[in-house]
């Protein structure tokens, strides 16, 4: 989808009323759903991996009721140039019992700032923002888009109320930095990435290549890790922060199997919300894509030649 339609999309459906925006988005993610069947086929193949015992009919309405989601969030997203402050924060609250004291005790713990770890779950862009209007702003990592409008578009949210982006690419070198200076920085953990930029983590009992700077950056740096994620609430449009217990890296960064099994457990967190959550996740994402093996897994369902053949 091209510039010009995600702006109309996103202003159209923003621009109306919640009792109207809410399910409309979500009737609308219904009709992609029917009509995306690369996306359907992705998004079941990973069920298929992660929820094995499930039947088939629960599958295909998890997946559905994810595509709704995204609508959802494009609703959030779409608004998030011109919330205020207050808007916010009725938005999102922090979840009792686990929320900002699993946050301030990593604080507590820091010598500067702490690494925070989340995924693409719910309406995850919010989470950034609810989380530095209540002063704790973030430096997080962004992977720039290639079209620069809609680049420059969605980064005026990001940096609003002194949240930092940080370039995905030579990023460890700047990161370091920020967590030297007291700065808490953030990454998302979930998606696929090339074997040259990650490691084979266990992800729903399958080997996932992961992202290894999250672990890199705890292991080097001796930061506290939070995961921490933004999460649905039976009221349309009203959200829930939750943080885990932080959690100490052990080990070296130049050790192989000390960044594998750090990251595993950083992807646990992950995998542990999804199961609680399975609607609220990126099922369209080729999560297992890259593999020890070479073979992509999702070629067969897809027509296409797997690398590895």
């Amino acid at each position: 989808m091209g510039y010009a339609a995600v702006r109309s999309l996103g202003g159209m459906l923003g621009a109306l009323p919640d009792r109207v925006a809410y399910p409309a988005a979500e009737a609308l993610g219904s009709v992609v759903y029917r009509l995306d069947r690369r996306h359907r086929a992705i998004g079941m193949t990973n069920l298929a991996f992660a929820f094995p015992e499930r039947p088939m009919e629960w599958r295909l309405r998890v997946l559905e009721a994810s595509f709704r989601q995204i609508g959802v969030h494009v609703v959030e997203a779409s608004r998030l140039n011109r919330m205020s402050a207050e808007t916010i924060r009725r938005k999102a609250d922090y979840e009792e019992g686990f929320g900002l004291e699993h946050f301030e005790a990593a604080r507590r713990e820091a010598d500067g700032g702490i690494l925070f770890v989340t995924a693409h779950v719910s309406a995850w862009e919010l989470l950034p923002l609810a989380h530095a209007v209540r002063g704790r702003p973030l430096s997080f990592v962004v992977r720039p888009l290639e079209n620069q409008r809609l680049d420059r578009w969605i980064s005026g949210w990001r940096n609003r109320f002194g949240n930092r982006l940080i370039s995905k690419h030579g990023s460890i070198r700047r990161l370091l930095k920020a967590i030297k200076d007291g700065w808490d920085v953030g990454l998302l953990i979930d998606q696929n990435v090339q074997e040259k930029d990650g490691v084979f983590a266990p992800f729903f009992g399958r080997p996932a290549c992961t992202t290894a700077a999250a672990a890199l950056l705890a292991l080097r740096t001796g930061a506290p890790v939070v995961a921490g994620f933004i999460l649905p609430t039976p009221a349309r449009g009203r959200y829930r922060i939750r943080f885990y217990p932080p959690i100490r890296a052990e080990g070296a960064a130049s050790n192989p199997l000390d960044v594998v099994e750090t990251t595993a457990r950083f992807s646990r967190r992950v995998e542990e919300v999804i199961r609680e959550y399975p609607h609220c996740w990126l099922w369209g994402h080729r999560r297992f894509q890259t593999q020890p093996d070479g073979r992509d897994p999702y070629a067969e369902r897809l027509g296409e030649r797997s690398p590895g053949e």
